[in-house]
């Protein structure tokens, strides 16, 4: 009896051990969310400029963002940035300037701003995926 017991405790740990490490949340201080109201999303243009003089104010040579998704059937996704290569005062202008950022006027869809969007890799679709972009 009590080998039955052990042996089914130590399946409850194992099973439980296995599903948590097939989960991993990964939270991004900020993440600018590309959203679509009927025809696509919006271009990245304006991230992009915005970065490259943030850049260069700062004398930073590389901003790191994650292209995650699509999230949608129109090409939603998320661009999060987890800004390890700045310093916690540069962080914080980041995140506090990027949420200014228009998109442009040509272009349908919307664009939103999440600070610290948590993103679990095994809740998001089977189609999406995570890749780098380097700015």
């Amino acid at each position: 009896m009590k080998l039955r017991i052990f042996i089914a405790t130590l399946a409850l740990f194992v099973i439980q051990t296995s599903m948590a490490q097939t989960e991993t949340k990964t939270v991004y201080p900020v993440a600018v969310s590309f959203q679509s109201v009927c025809c696509g999303v919006p271009t990245d243009s304006s991230i992009r400029s915005f970065i490259t003089s943030f850049k260069k104010k700062y004398k930073i040579k590389t901003i790191t963002g994650y292209h995650i998704g699509p999230m949608g059937r129109e090409g939603e996704y998320y661009l999060g940035f987890r800004l390890s290569e700045l310093s916690k005062k540069q962080a914080a202008a980041f995140i506090s300037k990027i949420k200014y950022i228009k998109k442009l006027t040509s272009d349908k869809g919307l664009l939103s701003f999440k600070e610290k969007l948590e993103i679990n890799t095994a809740s998001i679709s089977q189609r999406a995926t995570i890749k780098e972009v380097v700015f």
